[in-house]
C-alpha cells in the first residue's frame, strides 16, 4: 500500500507560514518620535555651520577663527573636542599636534604625543597660529602667532560675546583656584551682537572614554545645557541678529562613531539636536541597504540630523548626498547638514538638498544665501567680507 505524503506537505507549509509571520513581526519601522520632532522645530534652516570657525581666514579652532565666525553671521560655531591629561575639554582636530602648533620646538622630545598626554597649561604654551602664516601666506597676520588652544568654555564665552583677557604680550590671563584653571574674560569690544550656537564633535571618542558624559557635565556647568529647558542660562540677544544661543537648539552634538552616538543619547536625558556623521573613502561605494541602516541607526539613537560628505574634486571622501540618498533621508523626516563646502560650485550643486552647510567661509555662504533670498536666522542684510571682519576684531 502506497504511503500518502500529503499530511507531511501540509505540515511543512504550515511551518513555513509561521516562520514567515514571525519574521514579519520582527521588522522594525523606524520613525521619528514626538520628542525628536519637537527638537527639529528649534533648529534653524538653513544653518550656516562655521567649520572649526574658519579654515580659510584664520588658524582653525582658535580664538581668531571663532570670533571671526561669530561676527560673520554663522548660525553655529563648529569644533572637534578632545580631552587633556588633566581633564579639560579643548578644541583640536588632529590626533597629533605637529601640523597646527610649534610643539616641535617647544617640546621636541614629545612632538608625537596626543592631546591626552599634555596638561592644559602645557598646551597653553604652544603657538597655535604661526603654522597658518607659513601654510597660507596670502592670509597671514603677525597677530596669529599669539594664539593658543581653546577650551570648550572659551568657545561658549565667545558665542556669548566675550573674548579672553590677555596681557600686553597677548598671553592668556588665568587663575588657579583649588587646582582648577579659571580663564578671565571680558566683553568683546568688536562684538556685533550675533549669538551663535555651538556644534561639537566627539573626536576619536575611543581614545577618551567617558567624553560624552564629560561634555554634558561641562555644558551643564556653563549653563548651556539643563535637563529642564527652563533652567538654561539666559543669554542676551540683539534684535535682528543671530540668537540661536538663547534657544533650546543652542547645542548640537555630532559624531562619526556609532558607539559615541549611543553614549551621547544616554548622557543627555533631555534630547538635544544630535547629528550622525557619515563618510566613506572616495574609491568606495555604498548601496541602498547600507544607507538605510545608517539612517535607521541614527533615528533609533535619537539623532535628528544626518551629516553626509559631499563631492569634492580630488577629495578623500565620497559623495554621500546623491539624489537617491537625499530621498531616503527626507522620507524619514531628518535634516541634512552636509560637509564641507569650500566653493560656490559646491553650494550651487547641493543648495536644494542641504538644510545646513559646514563651511570654511561663513561670510561668503551668507552673502550667497542672502542674494538668493534664503535668509538664515538673522534678519539683517548686512554683509562684511572676511578680510574686514578680521580687521575689526583687531587682528
Amino acid at each position: 500500500m502506497q504511503k500518502s505524503f500529503l499530511p507531511y506537505v501540509i505540515f511543512a507549509i504550515c511551518i513555513l507560514f509561521l516562520i514567515s509571520c514571525s519574521q514579519k513581526d520582527e521588522i522594525i519601522i523606524y520613525e521619528l518620535t514626538q520628542e525628536q520632532k519637537n527638537v527639529l522645530k528649534n533648529i534653524p534652516q538653513p544653518s550656516i555651520i562655521a567649520h572649526r570657525g574658519t579654515c580659510y581666514w584664520a588658524p582653525e579652532g582658535t580664538e581668531a577663527a571663532m570670533r571671526w565666525a561669530r561676527n560673520a553671521g554663522a548660525t553655529y560655531l563648529e569644533c572637534d573636542l578632545q580631552r587633556t591629561k588633566d581633564g579639560y575639554l579643548v578644541l583640536f582636530h588632529d590626533l597629533r599636534l605637529t601640523r597646527t602648533s610649534d610643539i616641535d620646538s617647544k617640546y621636541p622630545e614629545r612632538k608625537n604625543v596626543a592631546i591626552s598626554d599634555l596638561t592644559l597649561e602645557e598646551l597653553f604654551k604652544l603657538d597655535m597660529g604661526s603654522w597658518f602664516n607659513y601654510t597660507y601666506p596670502s592670509n597671514a597676520r603677525s597677530s596669529f602667532s599669539k594664539l593658543d588652544i581653546l577650551t570648550l568654555e572659551d568657545l561658549t564665552m565667545i558665542a556669548e560675546g566675550y573674548r579672553i583677557q590677555r596681557d600686553t604680550f597677548q598671553k592668556r590671563i588665568y587663575k588657579k583656584i583649588n587646582g582648577r584653571i579659571i580663564t578671565l574674560y571680558e566683553p568683546d569690544p568688536a562684538d556685533n551682537g550675533n549669538r551663535p550656537g555651538i556644534y561639537t564633535e566627539t573626536k576619536e571618542p575611543d581614545l577618551y572614554p567617558g567624553i560624552e558624559l564629560d561634555l554634558k557635565k561641562e555644558l551643564e556647568r556653563l549653563g548651556w545645557y539643563a535637563d529642564n529647558v527652563s533652567n538654561l542660562k539666559s543669554i542676551k540677544t540683539k534684535p535682528g541678529h543671530i540668537y540661536i544661543a538663547n534657544t533650546p537648539a543652542r547645542i548640537v552634538v555630532q559624531t562619526f562613531s556609532q558607539a559615541s552616538l549611543k553614549k551621547l543619547r544616554q548622557s543627555f536625558p533631555r534630547l538635544i539636536p544630535m547629528c550622525y556623521l557619515i563618510g566613506i573613502a572616495a574609491k568606495d561605494n555604498v548601496n541602498k541597504e547600507t544607507y538605510e541602516k545608517w539612517i535607521n541607526f541614527a533615528i533609533e539613537q535619537g539623532a535628528v540630523i544626518i551629516g553626509p560628505s559631499i563631492y569634492e574634486k580630488d577629495g578623500l571622501l565620497g559623495d554621500l548626498l546623491k539624489p537617491w540618498m537625499y530621498d531616503l533621508i527626507k522620507e524619514k523626516g531628518l535634516l541634512i547638514h552636509a560637509y564641507t563646502f569650500k566653493n560656490r560650485e559646491q553650494i550651487i550643486n547641493y543648495l536644494d538638498m542641504a538644510d545646513g552647510f559646514f563651511t570654511n567661509e561663513a561670510d561668503d555662504l551668507l552673502s550667497f544665501l542672502l542674494k538668493l533670498g534664503k535668509q538664515p536666522l538673522n534678519n539683517s542684510n548686512d554683509y562684511i567680507d572676511g578680510l574686514h571682519i578680521l580687521d575689526a576684531l583687531g587682528y
